[in-house]
């Protein structure tokens, strides 16, 4: 096999991990509508829309999370996640929240704010204990959740804050990639500037950062 058919596939095994992954059984992907549906009105809902919009789940890599959604709108859990624990499936609720928002949106800072702020809430009603705190999930991290929640995702400066308290949280967690705004809102802001370097400098970041 040639290294362009090597690389051709790498790529197409990253755009879309559907390709190369392990789709939940129905008798699990059941398990994991019940759980949710069960676990209060935000989980409740995130259910509904799962099945409503047919949404399918896989084990998948991961590349610096334990979840992520495709552009085929999508779910993949990390091998191995344990579909039973209220991490993985506040984690499939945080991205079935994504799943709702454009994806200029989910590419943005603004889009990961809300989707946090959810998360927590979420996680509240799951397990009636706050995420971050001690013995819970991102243990040790509660005050860091609890600013994110109080942060206004119209704000700037508050998704700049919001950027720096997520990585305090999950240290690998790319939140310096991501555009503050949905970024063909910052591409029009930075054009009516004339600030053509900050446009080159924003798209650059989110298709290079690691």
């Amino acid at each position: 096999m040639s290294t362009a058919t090597v690389t051709a596939s790498s790529i197409l095994k990253s755009i879309f991990p559907e390709s190369d992954w392990t789709e939940l059984t129905p008798t699990d992907y059941d398990e994991v509508f019940q759980k949710l549906k069960s676990a209060g009105a935000l989980n409740g809902a995130s259910a509904s829309f799962m099945q409503q919009a047919k949404i399918r789940l896989g084990f998948h890599q991961q590349y610096k999370s334990g979840a992520g959604w495709t552009v085929l709108r999508n779910i993949t859990l990390a091998p191995g996640a344990k579909l039973s624990d209220t991490y993985v499936l506040c984690l499939i609720s945080h991205e079935i929240f994504h799943l709702q928002q454009s994806i200029w949106m989910r590419l943005s800072v603004r889009g990961e704010l809300l989707a946090w702020q959810y998360q927590k809430q979420a996680y509240r009603e799951l397990t009636g204990k706050d995420i971050g705190d001690h013995g819970e999930a991102y243990g040790g991290t509660k005050e860091y959740w609890d600013q994110l929640a109080l942060l206004s995702a119209d704000s700037r400066n508050d998704l700049i804050a919001a950027q720096g308290l997520m990585k305090k949280v999950a240290p690998d967690y790319r939140s310096d990639c991501l555009p503050l705004f949905p970024i063909n809102k910052e591409i029009g802001e930075s054009l009516k500037q004339g600030k053509i370097i900050d446009v080159l400098g924003v798209v650059w970041n989110l298709i290079t950062c690691r």
